[in-house]
């Protein structure tokens, strides 16, 4: 069935559920039909709010909630149905008893300048979940990631390796089963996929994974809740050769010593076998963490050690972070965090060698009066590689505000500065980046809602690149429930070092909504 005779068929079924009134339960929803009107020049691979944008009519939305009864209820979520950037959701629910979900997404990705070479996306869905008993929880899902399209091969005019061509699919699927009571409860979960590739045989693939977790408080100290989790899988090529298995067994130790005091200990153990390279990777971390919570904040600090061994190398790391928060009901909140990691090439071998990183992070935020809010961030970033003499260095700076009122609307606003500097071996490279954005919504006109924003991103220094996008739309209430929707974006980009490296568009879409409620006799 072609996208235009299934858009027509479900807005006549939307139709007849809302003109109905055999209807038992309760329907409502909103219909959105309308049109995209694109002008556009340049190069339009800068801008990826752009990609799957289509001119034409459009079937915008189909939204349908309701209850078939009092105890069953469903959402259909339907979004440009008839056009290549079409998505869509399903939900249906019986409260402690059974959830069904579906999902449908298509995108697409540009890679050249002028949108020639594209690839195409299909993401598939489903799951659901039943509640067999009061102690018994089943579960399960299915997912199907499609793939088709060009490959851009690198450097541009060449022939790559890999071809010039995507049609590839990756299938996963998963059930589970969970058993709890009170404090004690866990579960067993299979999990399985398989890649294809009608391009490529030899990059088939399928894998399988089994996992088991359980927790349970402590047999002899009731304030100590045990946390364990196993996992075997197996992964491998079609065509053989090319197989690794991985074996990884986790364990956390939460200790609620007083209501304000929990300590806490994590294990993760993991072995991974890979057939191809004859390596067997070993790796083991231990974290051990601890917080104090009082009325008006928490204080907290953790210590974690890790080593790598994969026969060939071995690497160690240490991690430390500590942080500390305070509030003051909603008038005042405060955080500032510190992280850092040291990882150690024991041998020399590893092509980073030694790394050095750390994050301290502040953020501040007050409301001096019921309807403004104010705040202020600061996050200073470095990542130091002394044996190959490579240094980064950042630091963010930014600031916000909200006014808002009801029965007039809203005001906002983010500005944001970040450097950024690269000391490397051919040279050091720097850059700023200015971020702006602002939005303004208009509530006080009766029938009529208007909003605007703008976002201005400037890279500056050893880079030179400006983006915008601006927008408008508005809402205005006929009668009878029928909406008449317009909204207008601009973007532009600008690269004042690549030539030809420009992109400005127009996007006008306008709808016409239609809101409807029905309610029939329950049953």
């Amino acid at each position: 069935m072609r996208t235009g005779s299934l858009a027509a068929l479900v807005v006549t079924l939307v139709g007849t559920f809302a003109v109905s009134a055999s209807w038992a339960g309760m329907l409502e929803g909103t219909v959105r039909l309308g049109g995209i009107f694109v002008d556009e020049e340049g190069a339009p691979s800068t801008v990826q709010e752009t990609y799957n944008l289509y001119d034409g009519f459009s079937v915008s939305q189909i939204h349908l909630g309701g209850l078939v009864d009092p105890r069953n209820y469903f959402l259909i979520d339907l979004r440009d149905l008839n056009l290549d950037s079409r998505q869509g959701e399903l939900v249906y629910r019986r409260p402690g008893v059974l959830k069904l979900t579906a999902g449908y997404d298509r995108h697409r990705q540009v890679f050249s300048p002028d949108r020639g070479v594209d690839a195409r996306r299909e993401d598939w869905k489903a799951g659901a979940e039943v509640t067999a008993a009061r102690w018994l929880n089943l579960s399960g899902s299915f997912n199907q990631l499609g793939r088709v399209g060009d490959r851009l091969a690198y450097p541009a005019g060449s022939v790559s390796l890999l071809g010039s061509e995507y049609d590839n699919s990756l299938k996963t699927g998963e059930v589970t089963a969970e058993v709890r009571r009170g404090r004690h409860g866990g579960a067993i979960s299979y999990r399985t996929s398989l890649y294809t590739d009608e391009l490529n045989a030899t990059s088939d693939r399928t894998g399988q994974v089994v996992s088991a977790r359980l927790y349970t408080p402590c047999k002899f100290y009731d304030k100590w809740t045990h946390l364990l989790r196993g996992a075997y899988g197996v992964h491998k090529a079609t065509d053989g050769g090319l197989d690794y298995k991985l074996a990884d067994f986790q364990y956390t130790g939460v200790i609620q010593t007083t209501p304000a005091l929990q300590l806490k200990y994590g294990f993760n153990g993991r072995r991974v076998d890979d057939e191809s390279t004859r390596l067997k990777t070993d790796r083991f971390c231990n974290d051990l963490d601890a917080t104090y919570t009082y009325p008006n904040g928490h204080v907290s600090a953790g210590y974690g050690y890790e080593t790598n061994d994969d026969d060939r190398s071995l690497t160690s790391a240490q991690s430390w972070r500590t942080g500390t928060s305070y509030h003051r009901g909603k008038i005042l909140s405060a955080k500032v965090d510190y992280a850092g990691r040291v990882k150690k090439d024991q041998e020399e071998l590893t092509l980073l060698k030694d790394v050095e990183a750390s994050r301290v992070s502040a953020r501040l935020q007050v409301r001096p009066v019921a309807d403004l809010v104010l705040g202020a961030g600061y996050v200073k970033r470095t990542r130091d590689l002394p044996d190959i003499g490579v240094q980064t260095d950042g630091d963010i700076v930014n600031a916000f505000g909200r006014w808002s009122r009801s029965g007039w609307g809203a005001l906002s606003g983010d500005y944001s500065v970040t450097t950024d500097s690269y000391t490397g071996r051919a040279g050091d490279f720097d850059t700023r980046t200015l971020l702006a954005t602002g939005r303004a919504d208009v509530e006080r006109i009766r029938n009529l809602r208007l909003s605007g924003g703008v976002t201005w991103l400037d890279i500056g220094r050893d880079l030179d690149i400006e983006k915008s996008l601006v927008f408008v739309e508005g809402a205005y209430s006929l009668f009878a429930g029928y909406r008449l929707e317009a909204k207008y974006n601009a973007y532009n980009y600008d690269d004042y070092i690549l030539l030809n490296r420009y992109y400005t568009a127009n996007v006008v879409q306008i709808n016409v909504a239609y809101d409807f409620h029905t309610k029939g006799e329950t049953k």
